[in-house]
């Protein structure tokens, strides 16, 4: 192993310059520049917080245009004219073709009396399970998604402290809530105990909510048999399966996170438990930046296609490489 490779097999960083060898002089004079670059930290936190009025007076616009958007996906409202007017330069195939496509690939059983476009969001967290959501969507999920006819966002305002997801859910037969919260709270000044550390305002916690599950309908766990029970000596009685209730791997989990402990310190938590927050705090940015804006685009799919042509492009760049060879 060698001296910058960790126990693990990682190579640990090891910066170029040691600066503790410098001369006095050029000690102070680097402290100076990180003097200045907390400077630029701080001219950094106005920015974000000027963002944070535009963001708040555009989620007004946003949430607009979305309620239209949920009135198509129910049915609420049949859109005509102008408004069903859209041809993609690139795609040769008709309007029709496509539609026709997409209802063979998931087939989903849809003629011309289906009412607003049916699981919607269920086969919009399904198409961006890998991409945003992390895996966190299972199979027996996708039943109850069906129930799902919305995904909304609130920020919080003035300050930039927090946003809360809002999942609306229709009457369905596994819980008694139409409405699941997800509450995240931001930092958005620099940690204190490392301020040169600060990239914008970041996830630091989350809260989720109670799910009044229907009796036998909870998904996020399940029924494990433990071992047999023999019958005693001398009794006819037939075995007993001894079973136990445990905890499974469910999109559902995401509405119980990990508590962070009062103090902010996560070094308390178990890894598990910093992994499942990381991955926490990564899935609700998604949802909020990537799939409420732009849940059309992870519904059909193309969403993905800009990443496909950047791989097609680089495959063709290292083609000509090994061509040029």
């Amino acid at each position: 192993m060698s001296d910058n490779e960790s126990s693990d097999g990682e190579v640990e960083f090891c910066p170029a310059i040691d600066i503790s060898s410098l001369p006095t002089v050029v000690q102070n004079r680097v402290k100076a520049l990180k003097n200045l670059q907390l400077e630029t930290i701080k001219a950094e936190c106005e920015y974000y917080k000027e963002v944070h009025k535009l963001d708040v007076k555009y989620q007004k616009m946003y949430d607009e245009i979305n309620k239209r958007r949920t009135n198509i996906i129910s049915g609420a409202y049949e859109p005509s004219g102008a408004e069903i007017e859209w041809k993609d330069p690139e795609d040769e195939e008709s309007d029709a073709d496509v539609v026709s496509n997409g209802v063979d690939k998931l087939k989903i059983d849809m003629d011309e009396n289906t009412k607003g476009i049916p699981k919607f969001w269920m086969h919009t967290l399904k198409n961006a399970n890998s991409d945003s959501m992390m895996e966190l969507v299972e199979d027996h999920d996708e039943q109850v998604l069906e129930y799902l006819s919305d995904i909304t966002v609130k920020l919080n305002h003035p300050a930039n402290n927090g946003f809360t997801l809002f999942f609306h859910f229709n009457e369905n037969p596994y819980f008694n809530n139409t409405v699941l919260t997800k509450e995240y709270t931001l930092r958005e000044d620099p940690d204190p105990d490392a301020p040169l550390e600060f990239d914008g305002p970041e996830i630091i916690s989350c809260t989720g909510c109670t799910i009044n599950w229907k009796e036998g309908k909870d998904v996020t766990k399940s029924i494990a048999k433990v071992k047999k029970l023999k019958s005693k000596k001398g009794k006819q009685s037939p075995e007993k399966d001894v079973t136990k209730e445990v905890k499974v791997d469910s999109f559902f989990n995401f509405f119980s996170p990990p508590q962070i402990p009062e103090d902010g310190k996560e070094d308390e938590m178990s890894d598990e438990d910093r992994a499942t927050l990381a991955v926490d705090f990564d899935v609700g940015f998604a949802i909020k930046e990537k799939l409420i804006p732009r849940a059309v685009l992870y519904y059909t799919g193309e969403a993905f296609e800009d990443d496909d042509e950047d791989f097609e492009d680089c495959e063709t760049e290292e083609e000509s490489d090994d061509g040029d060879n």
